[in-house]
């Protein structure tokens, strides 16, 4: 079997977050075949070496791999094991016999499709900004953005801690007397990323849930239930990851967007539209 770093080989066994992952190895409670082994990175064979946290064996990782498409609930922590004891998607998924972790992260507050498997390699793929595989979001937010803040977020921008938002599709869909619904297709992750777009632009995230990922999709899938991919979503997902991946732009090449002033700031809202309020 193709050995695999010894933090990621705790994360996909469903023992705990990455980060709890490599906390457990440094503070040297990770043995491999009885010795200690403080270094993150350590290659392990899931197949042979047996492996122990705080003295509890590993689960054998099953060679057949497997991809769920879940259906995260809202005020759920998107990692098999929350140190805070809030709920989290191994609380939601105790059913799933074979250990499965989740492909990224959906916000504790957002709902919607995400991607369990226990295949490492895959999540990798799947998760990488290289390959930009599109996911689908509907978005709520506060008020109805204009023209001006609707073309700022399509040719892209820089957040306040500096951060570059990558391509962006977006779409106005309705709005009621107060909020608006959108769709956003982003084609990498950055934490929040979402949220953090349109606070930046006074048009704040009320609810927000991802409808799909690459070519799956959630469809008529209860909240909190979850599915196996079918054999041409496998087949569709396997030619996305085998795809060469797109060389990354220098952001520096393209033009910056600034944050609003007061003088650019719309006066009043357009016909039909109300002004969010602050």
């Amino acid at each position: 079997m193709t050995k695999e770093k010894l933090q990621l080989r705790i994360r996909n066994s469903g023992a705990g977050s990455r980060r709890f992952s490599e906390q457990a190895v440094r503070e040297g409670r990770v043995t491999v075949n009885g010795q200690v082994i403080q270094d993150p990175a350590f290659l392990v064979d899931s197949g042979a070496d047996y492996i122990k946290v705080d003295g509890k064996l590993l689960k054998r990782i099953d060679s057949t791999q497997l991809i769920y498409v879940f259906n995260k609930p809202r005020n759920v922590v998107s990692t098999m094991k929350d140190p805070e004891e809030r709920p989290c998607l191994g609380d939601v998924t105790r059913n799933i016999k074979d250990p499965v972790f989740p492909v990224g992260r959906l916000d504790f507050d957002a709902e919607g499709l995400m991607i369990l498997t226990n295949d490492g390699q895959l999540a990798q793929a799947l998760s990488h900004p290289s390959r930009k595989i599109p996911r689908t979001y509907l978005v709520k937010v506060r008020g109805i953005p204009d023209a001006k803040s609707m073309a700022m977020i399509k040719r892209g921008m820089r957040l306040d801690d500096g951060v570059r938002v990558g391509e962006i599709s977006v779409t106005f869909l309705r709005s009621q007397e107060t909020t608006s619904w959108l769709k956003v297709v982003l084609y990498e992750g950055k934490k929040n990323e979402i949220k953090r777009i349109f606070f930046r632009i006074d048009y704040p995230v009320r609810k927000l849930r991802r409808i799909s990922f690459g070519p799956l999709t959630l469809g008529n899938l209860e909240t909190g239930a979850w599915r196996l991919v079918t054999a041409d979503e496998r087949r569709k997902l396997m030619e996305l990851i085998e795809k060469e991946p797109e060389p990354r732009r220098d952001p520096r090449s393209r033009s910056e967007t600034r944050p609003r002033s007061a003088s650019n700031v719309p006066k009043g809202p357009g016909k039909g539209q109300t002004r969010p309020k602050r």
